[in-house]
């Protein structure tokens, strides 16, 4: 008799509806380990239980070395590392991203990129080996300390697994030519090359990862790059919004993450008004399709000569904006140096223009001040969730 395939017989003795009721009794991290076991497990997982952490996420927010995570955003914020001697150790380091509860952050001040995963639950960290020798030919610093905003952090659903991934950029005179990535539980970094004109020079923002893909823009900002993490697969992008057709025109655009999807922000400056407008990509299947989620529309003071400058600017955080149904913005008072202050706004539902909600920002308006930090030259904002998963299965095979 021919043995029995390990898979009919975990369907054989475990139905769907009963696998289902034992797996929900289970914390959402083990769940998506269970992914793993095999087909099977990994369509119960994904199609009768709940993973998704995201209704529970908070709001981390970085500036400088500091690092805060919101709950609720009428509430005190509290620091991300509990130890103050992690907190000390970690100051200084750069939040690349987050995923499940697990920070990447990266520390680009020496030559030669230092990731580190960390989980600021249970204090664990894993040290990521740094990338292929390309990395020595860097012989200036003014170049090293731009290079973090090219990495990203990404979980795979499919999979289970988590990701760094380095896309392909221009510094100065340097090129990186191929998407490098690197998976939790393995030793070294896989290189899949992209070409030079997959490669982008401007990395204030760069890359952003969606649902087991990596986004970027290359050179020209006539499309988008995409790198499937599953299939290890890069594919361009020409389909975009039409309002893009405007950049030429004075108005400029980036890429970022609204409720797990990729969105567009497109910003158009005019002497009295800014406008930014926010599509997202609703369908990925067959040809790809926007919609305008959000108007933001930021009055610019005028400018009074021989009086006081009291000039202010307001701009979207990045790369998340949004906290449950509210709109995050920096506002930056030139006049008092007092550095970055994070705003809440609740949007206006205006289904005749989007779909999602109308903010009118104003000298007057705000938004709600929550907290302020420093003036510095690097500030982000993450979606966040406390967990307790473990970091030591991953270690046994890095070295």
């Amino acid at each position: 008799m021919a043995a029995m395939d390990p898979e009919c017989a975990i369907y054989r003795d475990l139905a769907a509806d009963v696998l289902a009721n034992i797996l929900t009794r289970l914390p959402p991290n083990t769940r998506r380990r269970l992914r793993l076991v095999c087909r099977h497990w990994r369509d119960v997982v994904g199609t009768r239980t709940a993973t998704n952490l995201q209704s529970r996420a908070k709001t981390l927010v970085v500036a400088g070395g500091s690092a805060y995570v919101f709950g609720h955003l009428s509430t005190s914020t509290k620091p991300l590392w509990a130890d103050y001697r992690t907190s000390c150790g970690y100051e200084g380091m750069s939040v690349v991203g987050t995923c499940n509860g697990l920070v990447c952050i990266c520390d680009d001040r020496d030559i030669g990129d230092t990731i580190v995963v960390a989980n600021p639950v249970t204090g664990e960290a894993l040290s990521v080996p740094p990338l292929p020798p390309t990395r020595a030919i860097y012989g200036s610093r003014c170049y090293i300390r731009t290079w973090r905003d090219a990495y990203s952090f990404t979980y795979l659903p499919t999979s289970g697994r988590y990701k760094v991934v380095h896309v392909p950029c221009t510094i100065g005179k340097f090129v990186s030519d191929a998407v490098h990535v690197f998976t939790l539980g393995e030793a070294s970094w896989r290189a899949v090359p992209a070409g030079r004109a997959a490669t982008c020079d401007d990395l204030d923002y760069s890359a952003v990862s969606v649902d087991g893909v990596t986004y970027w823009t290359p050179e020209g900002a006539d499309k988008l790059m995409s790198f499937d993490l599953e299939h290890e697969r890069i594919t361009p992008i020409t389909s975009l919004p039409s309002v893009l057709s405007n950049f030429r025109n004075g108005g400029g655009w980036h890429l970022a993450e609204v409720h797990g999807r990729l969105a567009i922000v497109f910003n158009h400056a005019s002497p009295a008004v800014n406008t930014t407008e926010v599509w997202v990509m609703e369908a990925t299947t067959g040809q790809v399709r926007w919609g305008r989620w959000y108007i933001v529309q930021m009055n610019t003071p005028p400018y009074r000569p021989g009086k006081p400058s009291n000039k202010w600017f307001q701009s979207l955080t990045w790369p998340l904006f949004i906290h449950g149904e509210h709109i995050l913005t920096w506002d930056i008072e030139w006049s008092i140096q007092r550095g970055y202050v994070l705003c809440m706004h609740t949007p206006i539902h205006d289904t005749r223009k989007v779909k999602h909600g109308v903010v009118d920002i104003s000298e007057r308006n705000r938004g709600t001040v929550l907290t302020n930090f420093k003036m510095a030259n690097y500030h982000r904002t993450f979606a966040y969730v406390e967990t307790k998963e473990p970091l030591s299965v991953y270690k046994s095979a890095v070295v």
